[in-house]
């Protein structure tokens, strides 16, 4: 699998526990010496580390959590489609560009430079850009109209909160987007 923006691997090390074979893709040396680190302390496998996609190899599937907002959609999806194998799949979490509460907490947490791209993190056009690069089968599942921590004292509203995000109308205001695209 590969993990796509992996950073200090908040994906990549679940994957590894669950012994999965995982490539991570960064551009942060530091972050992935970071990733190494981590999986050497947990007594994990080494992760494979790159920069980019290696030539000529197909992955059963590629994934990410909030990176597509930092990157070219219409230069990445084409290597993401051709380094997949026939009926291979992409999964990412990002956030929704339509959910306010983004705006408010983003001043705080980073700078507008890093994060401007959560602008075409919208349901339609995240749709229409996965179709566009080739991908068959595109189902994004909006996930809470409001931040989960808001809700962690109470696994009802956790529930609620979550379900909400992923109804129709909803779902174009939804806090978090998780997209599965298939080759």
């Amino acid at each position: 699998i590969v993990d796509f923006g992996a950073g200090s691997g908040r994906v990549t090390i679940p994957l590894l526990q669950k012994k999965f074979s995982v490539l991570t893709i960064d551009v942060s040396d530091q972050s992935l010496k970071n990733l190494q680190h981590i999986a050497k302390e947990l007594k994990l496998p080494k992760p494979k580390i790159s920069k980019s996609f290696p030539n000529k190899k197909t992955f059963p599937a590629i994934v990410g959590a909030d990176i597509l907002h930092h990157v070219d959609l219409d230069k990445y999806l084409p290597i993401f489609y051709k380094s997949l194998k026939k009926k291979g799949v992409a999964v990412f979490s990002e956030p929704c560009a339509l959910n306010l509460t983004w705006y408010a907490y983003l001043p705080f947490a980073s700078s507008w430079e890093i994060e401007k791209g959560i602008t075409q993190c919208t349901y339609f056009n995240l749709k229409k850009k996965f179709r566009k690069h080739g991908f068959s089968k595109v189902s994004i599942k909006g996930f809470g109209l409001l931040p989960t921590p808001l809700f962690t004292w109470s696994k009802t509203l956790c529930r609620l909160n979550d379900a909400l995000g992923d109804l129709p109308f909803f779902k174009l205001f939804s806090y978090r987007y998780i997209i599965l695209a298939e080759k």
